[in-house]
């Protein structure tokens, strides 16, 4: 396996999991189990770990996972910013993978110890005593963040603080795809020369389709596709969800080249019919760009499909559950016979 993929992840105070340990991940990784049992939240806390080098990445990641998932709303002419990341009644966050420690803190006040004070950006040195922040941490880097600052100053913590790592990490969620977001992923896929690969690959998913084309407008790029019998293309938003879908990951397997890629209930707007030939792209396009991707899903057809296509094993899948002992969310690692056998003799699978 590629050195910078995770093999493993142990996880305190994250979200759902008060004590995670899971074990055994490979290039392409399945997790299912019954809703609100963490499948998301677990690809979450890997997305903030291999996306932040430093305290200032890791900061940014975090206001972009709040603004993606909980939209940051205003109440009564406020902003209003909860951390729904941290477990329970806990103040403290940790997550471990490869040789990367990330901490996150929460601080009720600041006793501002000199030592605390050396933690602090400049700007943010003249703060009440009793202002909420976070100290946040990978490895040896330290840094606090006020709460102010993701809630009125976001624009403190964005790009411009955000380091420039060699791979990008991307995140497609369970809903359609911006198509401006495609259009990206698409251009990467461009810089490496993949377009031919792209449209073979979409000819395997629909014969009637010839290529992906993009048309430069005043103020954004627009998708179209190329069909066969029709002299011009067709905006790709009159084709429906599914290929949509189906172009946003072999476009983010490519722009996720050398890194890592999280799909959120991949089976949404696809049809069944076509999930074998949907995993077999992204075994296939995964290995050829180096990725590493963690998906998810509620699909029992899209279970099958995946064993069905992983004959070498070179993807693991992982069934999320309750224990009714400990009521801690648990992992169980299933290989391909092991799930094979589940399948075929009315085992638990999706945390049933």
């Amino acid at each position: 396996m590629t050195n910078h993929f995770i093999k493993n992840l142990n996880l305190t105070n994250f979200k759902c999991f008060k004590k995670l340990e899971v074990d055994g991940f490979q290039r392409v990784n399945l997790i299912s189990g019954k809703n609100n049992i963490g499948k998301t939240s677990l690809m979450e806390a890997i997305e903030l770990s291999v996306s932040s080098e430093t305290s200032h990445d890791l900061a940014y990641k975090i206001y972009e996972m709040m603004r993606r998932r909980q939209s940051i709303i205003r109440l009564n002419r406020e902003k209003y910013f909860e951390l729904d990341f941290i477990y329970d009644d806990s103040s403290n966050v940790t997550i471990i993978m490869n040789n990367k420690e990330v901490r996150i803190e929460y601080l009720e006040y600041i006793k501002k110890t000199p030592e605390e004070e050396n933690l602090f950006e400049e700007e943010d040195l003249t703060v009440s005593y009793y202002q909420p922040s976070l100290k946040l941490s990978i490895n040896d880097d330290s840094r606090i963040f006020t709460i102010d600052r993701f809630i009125n100053r976001p624009s403190m913590i964005r790009r411009e603080r955000y380091s420039e790592n060699k791979a990008k990490v991307n995140f497609i969620t369970s809903t359609t795809t911006d198509e401006r977001d495609i259009a990206i992923f698409y251009g990467k896929l461009i810089d490496l020369n993949k377009e031919e690969f792209l449209n073979n690959s979409l000819k395997i998913f629909d014969e009637n389709i010839l290529a992906l084309k993009q048309k430069a407008t005043e103020r954004d790029i627009v998708l179209k596709i190329q069909l066969k019998n029709r002299e011009l293309p067709v905006l790709l938003s009159s084709l429906g969800e599914g290929i949509n879908r189906y172009i946003a990951i072999i476009c983010a397997i490519w722009a996720s080249q050398d890194s890592f890629l999280f799909i959120d209930e991949i089976e949404n707007g696809i049809h069944y019919t076509n999930y074998e030939k949907l995993w077999k792209i992204i075994f296939e396009t995964s290995k050829m760009a180096n990725c590493q991707i963690f998906i998810t899903t509620h699909s029992k057809e899209c279970i099958e499909s995946f064993n069905h296509v992983n004959k070498n094993n070179a993807g693991t899948y992982f069934e999320f559950y309750r224990n009714q002992k400990t009521n801690l969310i648990t992992a169980k690692q299933r290989d391909t016979n092991q799930l094979n056998y589940a399948l075929t003799h009315n085992g638990e699978i999706r945390g049933e």
